[in-house]
C-alpha cells in the first residue's frame, strides 16, 4: 500500500501562496482517486485552520516551527521528517520547494524513497539575502541529486533545471499545475464581495497573488496612477506571507483608484475573477503562476509580464508585456475595449491543464516509486 508523508508547505488551509494552493487541489482528490493510499499532510502550526473534512485516508498533521525568517521551513521540515519516519512510517516522502529540498539526503539516510517538487528559483526573491540565497541554491543542488523523482511544473521550469543539472536529467519530470474545468462558473449563488468593495462588474482591472517585490503590483499601481480618475479601479487580491516587514511596498500600493481586497477565496474570488474588466499579472518570476490559470479558466481577459512561464499559457502577442515597462501597462490599462486580450481556449488547451490531469501524473509517478526495490 502506498503511504505518502508531504512536507514544505505551510499549510492546508485558505493560505495565499501557490504551492498551499498546488496542495489543495492535489491531495483531497488524490486521496479520494486512490482510497487504499495513506497521505499525511505535515503543515506548520502557526498556519493551521479548520479545514474541509477529507477523505479518511488524508490526514493532517500540523507540527511546531519557530517563526523566524528562513528557518521556520528549514526546522519544520526536519520535525516533519523525524515524525513522519518514526511515527507515521510512510514508504514515500513529497516535499515541495528547494528550501525544505535540503533535507533529501536525510531522506535516504532513513531509507525512505522520495519526490521533490520544484516550484521555482526562490533563490532568485530580493528578499533573501546572499547567504540565505546560496542556501536555497544548494537545496536545489541536493534535491537533484538525491531525491528518486524531481518534478518541475512548468516546461521552462524544466528547461531549466535540466540545462543546469545534465547529470540528473533522468530522473526530473514535467507535471503542469491543473484546475478543475471552468472552476469559476456562476454558480447562481449570491455574492456581496462587488459591493463590499464598492466596484461594479465588467468595472475594473484585477491583480491577484502574494504581495511582495516579485509579483511587482507595485508596477500595476505606478501605471494607475499616471491615468485620470475615469480611469477603471485597479483591485489587488492578496496579503503577505509570513513576515509582513519582508513585504516590500505594501504601504505604497495604497494610492487613488487602487483598491485592496485582502485575500479572497471560494465564491467571493470566483465572483471577482468572473467580473473583471481585465486581468494583469506583473511578476518578475514565476515557476508557474496558478492565479493566472484561474483567471484563464474563468475566461476574463489577460495582460501578464513576458515571461518563459506565462508565455506556456499560448496567448496572443498583445496579451504580454514586458516587466516593469510601466508605459505599456499604463497603455493597456486605458484601452477602450479588452475583448482582444480574452482568451479563446479549444479543448487541447483545457485538457493540457486540466487537475485531472495532473493528479493521474502524480499518481503514476508515486506508483512507479513504490515499486521500486
Amino acid at each position: 500500500m502506498v503511504s505518502i508523508a508531504v512536507v514544505g508547505l505551510r499549510g492546508m488551509g485558505n493560505i495565499v501562496g501557490g504551492i498551499e494552493t498546488h496542495c489543495r487541489n492535489l491531495y483531497p482528490s488524490l486521496a479520494s482517486k486512490r482510497p487504499d493510499w495513506t497521505i499525511r499532510v505535515y503543515e506548520r502550526a502557526d498556519y493551521h485552520q479548520p479545514s474541509a473534512a477529507y477523505a479518511q485516508n488524508l490526514l493532517v498533521k500540523s507540527l511546531w516551527a519557530p517563526r523566524m525568517k528562513a528557518a521556520e521551513a528549514f526546522f519544520h521540515t526536519l520535525f516533519s521528517l523525524l515524525h513522519a519516519r518514526y511515527s507515521f512510517r510512510p514508504n514515500i516522502v513529497h516535499i515541495h520547494s528547494i528550501g525544505p529540498g535540503i533535507w533529501t539526503p536525510l531522506v535516504r539516510l532513513l531509507g525512505l524513497k522520495v519526490i521533490v517538487t520544484i516550484h521555482a528559483r526562490d533563490y532568485d526573491r530580493p528578499k533573501w539575502n546572499w547567504i540565505i540565497a546560496s542556501c536555497l541554491k544548494i537545496g536545489e543542488y541536493l534535491s537533484c541529486r538525491f531525491a528518486h523523482r524531481v518534478v518541475c511544473v512548468s516546461q521552462a521550469s524544466f528547461d531549466d533545471i535540466t540545462a543546469r543539472y545534465p547529470r540528473f536529467a533522468d530522473r526530473i519530470y514535467t507535471i503542469i499545475h491543473g484546475v478543475e474545468a471552468q472552476p469559476f462558473l456562476d454558480d447562481g449563488e449570491r455574492s456581496d464581495i462587488l459591493a463590499e468593495l464598492g466596484i461594479e462588474p465588467g468595472r475594473y482591472i484585477l491583480a491577484v497573488g502574494r504581495i511582495d517585490k516579485t509579483k511587482r503590483f507595485q508596477d500595476l499601481v505606478d501605471a494607475r496612477q499616471t491615468l485620470g480618475h475615469d480611469a477603471l479601479p485597479l483591485v489587488i487580491v492578496g496579503n503577505t506571507v509570513g513576515d509582513t516587514a519582508r513585504a516590500s511596498g505594501i504601504g505604497d500600493l495604497q494610492k487613488n483608484g487602487v483598491i485592496l481586497a485582502g485575500a479572497r477565496y471560494g465564491q467571493a474570488l470566483g465572483h471577482l475573477y468572473r467580473n473583471a474588466a481585465l486581468f494583469m499579472h506583473p511578476s518578475q518570476m514565476e515557476g508557474f503562476a496558478l492565479v493566472v490559470l484561474e483567471g484563464l479558466s474563468a475566461g476574463v481577459p489577460m495582460a501578464l509580464s513576458d515571461l518563459p512561464q506565462h508565455r506556456e499559457f499560448g496567448l496572443p502577442d498583445q496579451c504580454y508585456f514586458p516587466v516593469g515597462d510601466i508605459a505599456k501597462i499604463a497603455r493597456i490599462m486605458t484601452q477602450p475595449d479588452y475583448e482582444e486580450f480574452r482568451p479563446h481556449l479549444d479543448e487541447a488547451w483545457l485538457s493540457r491543464f486540466n487537475l485531472g490531469g495532473m493528479i493521474d501524473n502524480y499518481a503514476a509517478l508515486f506508483e512507479e516509486l513504490d515499486a521500486m526495490s
